[in-house]
């Protein structure tokens, strides 16, 4: 078994170098080891440690459940991308950076596809919103109770270093060859919802709910025009469907060439993540399956389009009302 292991290991990895690239010359670099400690390990006769491997997983985006989780036919490994520090801002800025790592191997490949399956705005979306994505960042700090929340969102200091990554990971997502969305069709009613609650708790303010209000506005024309081409820009495009039923969660599903994972959203910001293969193709398939209970409206179905983002248009105008 230690041996069928170490040659999984090594098919793995030697999936992940670069084409024409040497394993061994590769793990010297990333192990700072010489050629023959590495061939040591290649051939088997010394084990590769704990550390090294972690090494490996963390620098060629290898699953340890890859190589352990695919002999557990009904257990799955998963990453639950928790906080790591104590400072909560800082564990944020962990989290994006760790999906920006994700969005960044799969951008500019024409194998890369993402499918996701909403019951919220996908945060990729309203990113590049100051206000919209300061709430998303607030709401979550008040849950965990970690710091003071404020009163307002101006009061909430963020580093220059999380709007930056906000963008960057906003900008990833249009710069994939095939994304797809299937949305609940109340995803802009839950977070007019949310906005009402933490106004009436005084931890927004009105000026808040204005600025909110205004870039939920223009959130909803510029998806409206991608919706309508069918494309986030040339040569990327973007299919999105709206479904008949309720889900219970958001569900992401990614991959390319020899690469896939799964995701499913925790904990209001985070989301736990799965390369098992056999995890990835049963989210896959679930999530081909909600099309059959959903209407594509990007480049097709305009009535249907046209009524749908004028309905969320009310949902947003009502919060004149709070």
């Amino acid at each position: 078994m230690k041996n069928e292991m170490v040659n999984e290991l090594i098919g793995v990895m030697r999936e992940r170098i670069p084409k024409g690239s040497n394993l061994a010359n590769s793990l010297m670099e990333i192990l700072c080891m010489g050629k023959e400690a590495i061939y040591r390990r290649l051939r088997g006769e010394v084990a590769f440690t704990f550390e090294e491997v972690s090494l490996i997983s963390q620098h060629l985006g290898i699953s340890l459940d890859k190589i352990v989780g695919r002999r557990m036919l009904n257990d799955t490994m998963f990453d639950l991308n928790l906080l790591h520090t104590g400072d909560p801002i800082e564990s944020y800025y962990e989290i994006l950076v760790r999906y920006a790592k994700l969005f960044d191997l799969l951008r500019d490949d024409p194998t890369a596809s993402v499918a996701t399956a909403s019951n919220l705005i996908p945060f990729t979306f309203y990113s590049p919103y100051e206000c919209l994505s300061k709430f998303r960042l607030g709401r979550w700090i008040y849950h965990h109770g970690k710091m003071k929340p404020p009163a307002s969102l101006s009061d909430l200091q963020v580093p220059d270093k999380v709007p930056q990554m906000h963008w960057k990971l906003s900008a990833s997502i249009r710069q994939l060859s095939h994304t797809s969305f299937i949305w609940d069709y109340n995803i802009f009613r839950s977070i007019v919802k949310e906005i009402r609650y933490f106004a009436g708790l005084d931890l927004l303010s009105a000026e808040d709910v204005r600025n909110m209000k205004k870039e939920l506005g223009l959130l909803l024309s510029e998806l409206e025009a991608v919706t309508t081409t069918g494309e986030f820009s040339k040569g990327h495009s973007l299919a999105i469907y709206l479904s008949d039923i309720n889900f219970e969660a958001t569900y992401t599903y990614v991959e390319k060439g020899d690469f896939q994972a799964c995701l499913f959203r925790v904990y209001s910001i985070n989301s736990m993540d799965s390369q098992n293969p056999r995890m990835c193709n049963i989210q896959k398939n679930w999530i081909q399956s909600l099309k059959r209970h959903s209407t594509l409206i990007s480049q097709s179905s305009e009535i249907q389009r046209r009524q749908f983002f004028n309905e969320q248009r009310e949902i947003v105008e009502s919060l004149q009302e709070a």
